[in-house]
């Protein structure tokens, strides 16, 4: 059986699967995205971003599974695949009510999918699993641990942005309001979700796929992530004092129209401008020592 179709029997598989272990993903997932969005659509790029990812291994991945043996080879390792699938099943009633559980859920599933089809790939893909089920989870709990004090602080460098902008904008804590030149009353709270949390953590997941891929060693990946972490925080700044002042120019569907998308424009601009710093800084982890001089007896 060749790669291709052994890939597509994975995807396949996990596909199906997840309709078991994680039935409510999607939904959860359009509810969250919708609320600041409007819609799941903006979620189809980044996956996208995360297959690329991913595809830039591949012949590393094709590599593993054509070593793959028939269907009894490493049956252990199948097995552990199957018997976390059927736990999965069993907890979805719990998984199913939380969009992270149902996301680490999901990701759990594609990785054990891929060891009862293709066991080899189990070191290959782990690393994978870790990061998006890390990139899933993460966010719910660092809402909970840092959203308010980072919505003040996107709160408190948007109102001083404002103000050296010339907006009439009344601030109370995270809660804006303005008068717009349409006469509209333009009112509004930086929620933790509107914080910088939730780019930060996917910048973060993004850069931990890419520090994978390319090999790279430590110290530029940290610095990059704590560049981006600061840019970030700033730039969910400038996008609310875009938002103040299409609110104070043009009223608050108008405004309202454009928090929709500005958002994630940024994030994905910001992503692709990081991407060739990235590539030029530092060096790869993975350099070969040269072999020493192994003395030749002559005869």
């Amino acid at each position: 059986m060749n790669v291709g179709t052994r890939t597509a029997i994975w995807i396949g598989l996990a596909v199906a699967l997840s309709t078991v272990t994680a039935p409510n993903f999607p939904w959860l997932v359009n509810e969250s995205v919708g609320d600041a969005f409007g819609g799941l659509f903006v979620a189809i790029p980044i996956a996208a971003l995360l297959t690329l990812v991913f595809a830039l291994r591949w012949k590393e991945f094709a590599t593993a599974v054509a070593a793959e043996g028939g269907i009894g080879a490493r049956l252990p390792m199948r097995i552990a695949g199957g018997a976390a699938i059927a736990v999965l099943a069993a907890l979805e009633p719990l998984t199913g009510s939380n969009l992270a559980a149902s996301g680490i859920a999901l990701v759990i599933t594609f990785y054990a999918a891929s060891l009862v089809v293709n066991p080899s790939t189990a070191r290959f893909m782990l690393p994978y699993a870790a990061v998006y089920g890390a990139a899933v989870g993460a966010p719910a709990v660092l809402l909970w641990a840092f959203g308010e004090p980072l919505a003040a602080l996107s709160s408190g460098l948007s109102a001083k942005l404002a103000g050296m902008a010339g907006l009439p904008v009344v601030w109370q804590g995270t809660q804006f309001q303005l008068l717009s030149k349409t006469g509209d009353v333009v009112t509004g709270v930086v929620t933790p979700g509107c914080s910088s949390l939730s780019s930060v953590t996917m910048f973060l997941g993004l850069l931990a796929l890419m520090h994978l891929d390319m090999k790279k060693s430590l110290p530029p990946t940290v610095k990059l992530a704590l560049a981006g972490v600061l840019v970030l925080t700033m730039l969910d700044s400038v996008r609310i004092l875009i938002l103040l002042w299409v609110g104070y120019e043009y009223g608050p569907a108008a405004m309202w129209g454009l928090h929709d998308w500005i958002g994630y424009a940024m994030f994905l601009g910001f992503f692709l401008a990081a991407l060739p710093v990235y590539f030029r800084m530092g060096g790869s982890n993975s350099r070969v020592s040269p072999s020493p001089r192994v003395p030749v007896t002559r005869i």
